[in-house]
């Protein structure tokens, strides 16, 4: 759910939003590190991404991630000369890397003991840029016709790889595990690996359905029901059904219909729900023959 709002939308954080990046915001009144667009933008169509990494590179620590979190949103939904996933990747790449160098320049013996919470935010930041990139390659966006090579959805699916260890060395909860193997389990049903699909999906509705219940919602598939939970079963039917079990096909009318009922009876409800409708379908239209 990348976006927060729908992330399984991109469940993808895909929570509602699973449409924003994870951790992230685009503010319509540029400031730092927006106000250097201009400059990352020209760094990429003159010299690549080696340009603007070596623009950022001119900066302290602090600012790099900044600007690198920046980057990460800026090159994937703005327009730039030669726009393509490749650099998009290789930015993003860059960024993680950055991330980890900071937190293992601090993680010394005599360091970690002083600074743990800084090593840990730090990694964090790497954690939180690859998920948010694996979101962004996933092949589920409605609209979306941006088309993705076999080398784009294997790079989104090394990143959810690399977040959910991340998410496991830093103990996260429930959510944020939930939304990184919808998005491993995403990558995985664009390559055809239907039966590792289906197994990562499950794993992301089981984290939904913990998160609901700690968080004193509804868990099941109703009306009533927490987007994440009612995304996360719409996902495990359609990659059941893709797999021959037309129970899945059950399962993901269930969600659907979960989804429409939000829309019809709970207002507060009716953006995320017809969301993540139209996420739904358009995972089907596309993988459903």
């Amino acid at each position: 759910m990348k976006r927060i709002i729908p992330i399984i939308a991109a469940l993808i954080y895909a929570v509602p939003v699973i449409a924003q990046a994870e951790g992230a915001s685009m503010n319509a009144k540029e400031e730092f590190p927006g106000i250097h667009w201009d400059e990352m933008k020209t760094a990429m169509e003159t010299g690549g991404t080696d340009a603007v990494v070596e623009f950022i590179n001119g900066f302290g620590d602090e600012e790099r991630r900044k600007l690198y979190s920046f980057a990460q949103q800026a090159f994937y939904c703005r327009e730039w000369e030669g726009k393509s996933f490749d650099g998009y990747i290789e930015i993003v790449n860059a960024g993680i890397a950055e991330g980890l160098r900071q937190a293992e320049a601090i993680a010394t013996p005599n360091e970690a003991a002083k600074l743990p919470d800084e090593a840990a935010r730090l990694k964090d930041f790497a954690n939180i840029l690859s998920y948010n990139m694996s979101a962004d390659l996933a092949e589920c966006w409605p609209g979306d016709e941006t088309p993705r090579e076999k080398r784009h959805i294997e790079a989104g699916l090394k990143a959810a790889e690399d977040c959910i260890r991340w998410r496991e060395e830093l103990g996260k909860g429930p959510f944020p595990f939930s939304i990184a193997y919808w998005a491993k389990g995403m990558h995985e049903f664009s390559l055809g690996e239907k039966e590792n699909a289906l197994t990562d999906f499950k794993k992301s509705f089981d984290y939904a359905v913990e998160y609901a219940k700690a968080e004193g919602v509804s868990p099941e598939v109703s009306a009533e029901g927490d987007f994440v939970v009612i995304l996360g079963a719409g996902y495990v039917g359609l990659a059941e059904w893709a797999a021959g079990d037309e129970a899945g096909k059950t399962r993901y009318e269930e969600a659907v219909a979960a989804f429409k009922a939000q829309v019809d009876n709970y207002p507060e409800k009716k953006d995320d729900a017809q969301f993540g409708i139209d996420q739904l379908e358009w995972v089907k239209a596309k993988f459903i023959k």
